[in-house]
């Protein structure tokens, strides 16, 4: 049997994380749970050790990026098989968790990414960013022929190669769009499943009026650096004769 991990990053979820956790806990019995506490200013991270939940606290907060980044290097020092990751805020199902965890298994691939369109999604997605995500989304077509409609889901399973090759390569800062880029190119093999997402519970999300608009610029800015590394680490190999 496969040890699995579920990775719940949050940032002031006071109001729904123990529903989270618990419903964490109903759908995926056998596997492990962690919180990763990033910075949080409210009692998330006081809430979860109540809980008796293995607990990762930030000292400030990092970004998303960090707090996955950090949950990743918890399961490979722990040696675990997969990891999962679900938002604290409770968009994502946690009954899906095992149809991610199965089709990771039993297609052999690196990363299942749980996906909003085909699925039953109960709220609509801000219009600047379904935007982006259809752009992105045939960016990285084009690029590389992989066809991911769904590029900016946060909810996603990793094999134990994506973990290990993650620790050090994650994207900080809005990291959806841009990881999945990263290791479309770096040659992982990578599916999309729909899935059930649901509205937030309580809180606002990140993506302000603001930040949306920031969001495609960046991520276009990733696509080119990701690009230029690849490039030049061709080169690199050229040079030395590999």
């Amino acid at each position: 049997m496969n040890k699995t991990l579920i990775i719940i990053p949050a940032y002031n979820e006071e109001d729904s994380i123990a529903k989270v956790i618990k419903e964490v806990q109903v759908a995926a019995t056998l596997h492990d749970v962690v919180v990763i506490d990033d910075g949080s200013q409210d009692s998330t991270g006081k809430i979860t050790q109540f809980m008796g939940v293995n607990t990762i606290s930030h000292p400030i907060n990092l970004g998303a990026g960090a707090a996955i980044q950090t949950g990743l290097i918890y399961a490979c020092q722990n040696n675990y098989d997969i990891a999962v990751v679900v938002d604290g805020d409770g968009q994502h199902d946690p009954k899906e968790i095992p149809k991610l965890v199965d089709t990771l298994k039993e297609r052999n691939l690196d990363v299942v990414i749980g996906s909003r369109f085909g699925g039953r999604a109960e709220y609509r997605t801000p219009l600047a960013r379904r935007l982006g995500m259809h752009i992105f989304s045939l960016i990285t077509l084009l690029l590389s022929k992989a066809k991911i409609n769904d590029i900016t889901s946060g909810f996603r399973a990793f094999n134990k190669k994506a973990i290990k090759y993650l620790i050090n390569e994650f994207p900080l800062d809005f990291p959806d769009a841009e990881l999945i880029i990263l290791l479309v190119f770096s040659g992982f093999k990578i599916k999309e499943i729909p899935v059930n997402i649901r509205p937030r519970l309580n809180g606002t999300s990140m993506y302000s009026a603001l930040r949306s608009f920031y969001y495609p610029l960046k991520v276009a800015i990733s696509i080119f650096a990701v690009l230029l590394r690849k490039v030049l680490s061709r080169k690199y190999k050229a040079v030395q004769g590999e």
